[in-house]
């Protein structure tokens, strides 16, 4: 299945040079293309403003540690949550 790309995204893939195309050996086709796949990929994902599904995630103390204290999402609801991904190793 073919998704229509945003105006926004022809208008990039329009606007970037040859000479940048021909440097990163790119081709408008090839952008189109992994947009395209982009697009159909995160069709099902959460949107902004989607309930996010609750999950349970261990505490980690003040240095960074474990604790085995275990929360919820869902024992949060109402109250502002900011979630940071990285590596704490």
């Amino acid at each position: 299945m073919t998704t229509k790309l945003p105006q926004v995204l022809e208008d990039r893939i329009n606007g970037i040079s040859d000479d940048e195309l021909e440097f990163r050996g790119w081709t408008r086709d090839g952008m189109r293309a992994g947009y395209q796949r982009r697009l159909e990929a995160d069709r099902d994902s959460p949107q902004v403003g989607d309930v996010a599904p609750d999950f349970e995630l261990e505490l980690l103390s003040a240095s960074g540690g474990r604790t085995g204290e275990m929360m919820k999402l869902s024992g949060l609801r109402g109250k502002p949550v900011g979630l940071v991904f990285g590596s704490y190793t």
